[in-house]
C-alpha cells in the first residue's frame, strides 16, 4: 500500500517507527523475537494515535481529508461524491459538513473523480477514467488503512455512509458488498438499476454495453436486482423534478427492499419542486443527520 502522509505528526510517527527498530538487535537466532518486539510496538504505536486536526493525506495517490469536530467524536461519516464532483463540494455547496461536525460527526472524504464505484477496472472501460478508484479500494484499501492508521471505522463504532447522485449508488454498491462497518447510509438522488438506462454513458464507459456484458449489469453490480443482500437501512431521497437520473430509480429501489423485508427501516423522500441540485441535497440534512442519531449508540 502507497501513502503519503502531508501533517507533521505523521512524519514524526513513522520516524519514531524507524529509531525502534534500529535499536532492536539483529540476528539470525532472533529473528522471531525481532520481528514480535516490532511488530507490538508498532501496534501499541498505532493505538495510541488520535487524530487532534482536520487532516489531508494520500492513499495509493489519491488524495483524502479527514474533517474534526470540535467536541466529542461521536461517529465517522464516510462521504461518497458525485461523477465528477470534488472530494470537497459538498462542504463549500451545502451545510452537510458545518451541521454534521456540529453533531459531533467525523467526516472521511476521498476523492473519487470520475468513479462509478464499480469493482474493477474492465478491458472496456475508458482509457481516461482507467485511473479513477475504485469501490474494492473503497472496501479493502482506505477502509482497513483508516482503521489500523487512526482508529475510524472500525467495527461496532457508529460508522454512516453518505453519498449524492453517483456517491448514492456508491452507497448502495458498499452496503452490498460490505459487512458489519456501517450501521446505516443516506443515498440521494442515485441510481440503482442500470439496465433501465441501457444508453447511459457512465455505465456503458466504466462496465461495456448492457446487451454484451450482461453479467456486470444485472449481477452484483445492481443494487436493486441484488437487493436482498442489503442490511443496513437507508434513507433514499429524490427530486420529483430530477432531470439528470429519474426519480423511478429511488423509488423502485425503495419498493423493492420493502418487498423484501417489509419491517425495513429504510425511508424515502420525494421532494416534490426538486431537481438533481444541491438545493434539494441540502434540504435533506437535517433529516439525514436525525436519521444517522437514530442508529447511534451512545459509548
Amino acid at each position: 500500500m502507497n501513502f503519503k502522509f502531508l501533517d507533521s505528526k505523521s512524519i514524526f510517527f513513522f520516524l519514531l517507527l524507524g529509531l525502534a527498530q534500529i535499536t532492536i538487535p539483529s540476528c539470525g537466532s532472533c529473528t522471531t523475537k525481532e520481528n514480535k518486539i516490532t511488530n507490538n510496538l508498532k501496534d501499541s504505536i498505532i493505538k495510541e494515535i488520535t487524530i487532534k486536526k482536520d487532516t489531508s493525506f494520500l492513499v495509493e495517490k489519491i488524495a483524502v481529508d479527514i474533517q474534526i469536530p470540535k467536541g466529542k467524536i461521536k461517529g465517522t461519516i464516510l462521504m461518497l461524491p458525485g461523477w465528477n464532483f470534488s472530494r470537497m463540494d459538498c462542504c463549500e455547496k451545502s451545510k452537510f459538513c458545518q451541521k454534521a461536525k456540529a453533531q459531533g460527526f467525523l467526516l472521511v472524504m476521498p476523492e473519487m473523480g470520475k468513479s462509478v464505484y464499480a469493482p474493477q477496472i474492465y478491458p472496456e472501460t475508458r482509457v481516461d477514467w482507467k485511473k479513477y478508484p475504485t469501490r474494492t479500494w473503497l472496501i479493502d484499501t482506505l477502509i482497513p488503512f483508516l482503521q489500523k492508521q487512526f482508529n475510524v471505522l472500525l467495527k461496532g463504532d457508529n460508522n454512516f455512509i453518505y453519498g449524492i447522485s453517483t456517491g448514492a449508488r456508491g452507497v448502495a454498491l458498499i452496503a452490498l458488498h460490505s459487512k458489519d462497518i456501517f450501521q446505516a447510509g443516506a443515498a440521494l438522488s442515485g441510481d440503482y438499476d442500470q439496465t433501465q438506462m441501457p444508453n447511459d454513458n457512465l455505465m456503458k464507459g466504466y462496465y461495456g454495453t448492457c446487451e454484451k456484458f450482461k453479467k456486470r449489469w444485472e449481477g452484483d453490480e445492481n443494487p436493486l436486482l441484488s437487493a436482498s443482500k442489503i442490511t443496513i437501512p437507508l434513507f433514499l431521497g429524490h427530486g420529483e423534478k430530477d432531470a439528470v437520473v429519474p426519480n423511478i430509480q429511488s423509488k423502485q429501489f425503495y419498493k423493492k427492499l420493502k418487498e423484501i423485508n417489509p419491517k425495513t427501516k429504510s425511508v424515502l423522500i420525494i421532494g416534490s419542486k426538486a431537481g438533481h441540485n444541491y438545493a434539494f441535497w441540502d434540504s435533506q440534512t437535517e433529516a439525514v443527520l436525525k436519521y444517522f442519531a437514530s442508529y447511534s449508540v451512545k459509548k
